[in-house]
């Protein structure tokens, strides 16, 4: 309600707000306020964002997915609610807040997207960015500008504003998976050219590695290969055999390197594997690669004179004349802060893009043709960044990626369950999820993995392997182990005859059984032999590998289905009513031990070992006999219905028990039951990887990476392209 005083003027009727009240700190100190959070949210993406990439943590995801979330929306409201806070002459520095909103919604080099729906939504932040410019301009054209000095700064902070937010723009477009697509289809031919070429030089059985050094096929090959892994779904339909024979040569070559010497080569094949899939991160969520451009570099350098240049027209406006004491201290100090974290911000940045590149002597500011003739500016800045950035790399390895594995129990699930709730103390609580928290990555299980993909005999001339779901390695080691004819059956069957995610849980299971049953410590101690330090290590690598595949089956849904989670949900129940069964009948005392050993030793004392039911299977046999394919599609839901998973599982795991070592061999250890085992893992490892889809390993490059991700990539690199020209160079192999 406004009322008419004797000057004829309107005056509002309410009481203005005192100093002291909360209502005059929100009205004077809000927008101050809000502008410095922006301003601390982007230093904190800056130099916090990097974290994502070698950490699964869930609590910096979330962390950094608020902070990624606020930091645009923020920055909106500001720009929204400028005008509504300008009040009268002691606030006309506000409106030189509007560029730095677009400054802000720029966003940072570390971070442009956090996930792949970000560069998929590409178009939107364009629109965004006409929106965002267009509203600043209008808040900005408001507010009447005496002074020049501070209309040119306006005028440079708008210029920042506006390649800031453009690069995020194209950034995000180049690293939509459609660019990505295309960048892959726009070569393919070269590519088609190339696999041909290896089968033809296969074909011929020419000199081998050396003929195909030498080809055209080669010199045209791609020089990130994780690349590939990211842009496309085709992987797995690649003739993997080809390079296998061109190769031949080079893999004997390897084998007859000594044992520090082969290890050292698998362990910069792993690294190299790392620092391809680290450009891929670089690309897909930062500004990285695109600073390394040209173009890039150009705009790098117009941000930060442009902002150097408004933080000096400010202070000579602010400092000198009449003009100076018009503007409120409060508004000038925040400006003063915000101008010095934008410079502090492009200084970083351009510091960061130098220490991270590799050949600092092809950095596009050193190929500018003004810098040509001056080469002791070339030399200064190789002298001082690039010494800095050499020795930074000795002192400190960079981690490219969390280096964990993922896992995930049934059998530990159902024990959390049925010994109590979630809230346990946390003496408890670290045996209860011991079965679901990540393990490192060792360099057994890289030693591992690598070996395998180079062994002749493990991988044979001529077969598919990354079609094998445990059938190859099964029949290798099945030739060297002792076991009854009817085990080698079962476990046949358990891998040919059910699908994949089924084979996958009851190997699982099985393999859980195989690990903490006692009859295997009773085994060995019945030998009167000590363990084999080799044994004890495969066995714990069979373990990590069963359950990081089940991790990756059931609970990121590769290659699952309605039917698969029904039989999960199977085990779980079943696994839960054998423990709560035995527990009815008295505990065994033995509280010191895991809580997965003890619920597997009642799960073989409830019974059913070696047997199952068969109802469900019979059903089917019986429609297929019929050739009734509606029959069949019923039998086949009856099945999953029907048949119990446990007593299947523990069919398998009986089996597996069965199976004795074989005797050493001249330079080797003997076999054992874990070799198969792991080797069997292992191979599901080969076939998921292809499988997972460009989308999967993507989405979990921004969240500390998986291991599937890093051995779909050395597979790729030995596979269908041969080796890349770095990998050729290691000098083990020039021994």
């Amino acid at each position: 309600m406004r009322m008419a005083n004797d000057g004829g003027e309107e005056v509002c009727s309410r009481h203005p707000a005192k100093p002291q009240s909360l209502e005059y700190l929100l009205n004077e100190w809000e927008i101050q306020c809000l502008k410095l959070v922006s301003l601390a949210l982007q230093g904190f993406l800056f130099f916090l964002a990097g974290i994502r990439q070698r950490s699964s943590s869930r609590f910096i995801g979330v962390l950094l997915w608020l902070a990624y979330l606020s930091a645009d929306s923020v920055a909106v409201f500001v720009l929204g609610h400028l005008a509504v806070h300008a009040g009268g002459p002691s606030h006309q520095l506000v409106f030189l807040w509007a560029p730095f909103v677009l400054l802000h919604l720029g966003g940072q080099d570390t971070i442009t997207a956090l996930s792949m729906q970000d560069n998929v939504l590409w178009k939107r932040h364009a629109l965004t960015l006409a929106q965002q410019v267009a509203l600043a301009v209008y808040d900005v054209a408001r507010t009447p500008w005496p002074d020049r000095r501070l209309l040119a700064a306006v005028v440079l902070m708008f210029l920042s504003g506006c390649v800031k937010y453009a690069e995020r723009t194209l950034c995000l477009a180049r690293a939509s998976p459609a660019r990505l697509t295309a960048d892959f289809l726009g070569c393919f031919q070269d590519r088609i050219s190339s696999i041909k070429e290896m089968q033809a030089i296969a074909r011929d059985g020419g000199l081998g590695s050396s003929r195909y050094l030498n080809s055209r096929a080669f010199t045209r090959f791609s020089l990130n290969p994780a690349m590939d892994v990211m842009s496309t779904d085709i992987l797995p339909n690649y003739d993997w055999s080809a390079s296998r024979d061109i190769f031949s040569d080079l893999y004997s070559k390897i084998r007859r390197l000594g044992r520090s010497d082969q290890e050292e080569y698998f362990r910069r094949t792993y690294r190299f594997a790392e620092e391809r899939l680290f450009v891929c991160y670089r690309r897909l969520y930062t500004k990285a690669l695109f600073r390394l451009s040209p173009l890039g570099a150009f705009l790098h350098l117009v941000t930060f004179l442009s902002t150097s240049s408004a933080t000096a027209l400010f202070h000579l406006s602010v400092s000198g004349g009449q003009a100076g004491r018009t503007y409120s201290s409060t508004d000038v100090a925040v400006t003063y802060v915000l101008l010095a974290g934008a410079v502090t911000l492009e200084v970083s940045s351009c510091l960061l893009s130098m220490l991270t590149r590799q050949d600092l002597w092809s950095h596009p500011v050193l190929c500018c043709s003004c810098l040509q003739q001056l080469p002791i500016i070339k030399l200064v800045f190789c002298l001082t960044c690039g010494n800095c950035a050499v020795l930074l790399r000795r002192w400190r390895r960079p981690r490219h990626w969390s280096q964990e594995l993922a896992q995930y129990s049934v059998v530990g699930r159902s024990a959390q369950k049925a010994y109590g709730g979630r809230l346990l103390p946390g003496c408890v609580a670290k045996h209860v999820t011991e079965a679901t928290r990540p393990v490192p990555v060792t360099d057994g299980l890289k030693l591992f993995v690598i070996e395998r993909l180079l062994d002749a005999d493990a991988m044979p001339t001529g077969s598919d392997f990354t079609g094998s779901r445990g059938e190859l390695a099964l029949s290798k080691w099945m030739g060297s182990l002792e076991a009854p004819a009817a085990a080698s059956g079962i476990l046949h069957e358990s891998l040919r005859d059910v699908d994949f995610p089924t084979s996958v849980l009851l190997w699982h299971i099985a393999t859980e059984v195989c690990f903490f049953n006692a009859a295997d410590a009773g085994a060995a101690a019945a030998t009167a032999l000590p363990a084999n330090p080799a044994d004890e290590e495969r066995k714990k690598i069979g373990r990590q590998l069963s359950n990081y595949v089940m991790y990756l089956v059931f609970k990121c849904g590769v290659l699952r289905n309605s039917g698969s989670e029904f039989l999960l949900r199977k085990a779980k129940y079943e696994i839960h009513e054998r423990i709560k069964g035995q527990r009815q009948h008295g505990g065994d005392g033995k509280e010191d031990r895991s809580r997965e050993e003890v619920a597997v030793e009642r799960i073989v004392k409830s019974g059913d070992m070696g047997q199952v039911e068969p109802r469900g299977k019979d059903i089917v046999a019986a429609a297929a006999r019929n050739d009734d394919d509606a029959a069949a599609t019923a039998a086949s839901a009856i099945e999953v219905l029907s048949d119990r998973v446990l007593p299947r599982a523990l069919k398998v795991a009986a089996a597996l028990d069965g199976v004795r070592g074989g005797r050493p061999q001249q330079g080797y250890r003997a076999a054992s039951r874990w070799d198969l085992i792991a080797a069997v893992w292992l191979e599901m490892l080969y076939y998921i990887g292809p499988r997972c889809g460009a989308a999967f390993h993507r989405e979990h490059l921004s969240n500390g990476g998986e291991f599937a991700t890093h051995v779909l990539v050395l597979m790729y690199i030995i596979g269908p392209l041969g080796y890349h020209p770095d990998m050729l160079s290691f000098e083990p192999l020039n021994k």
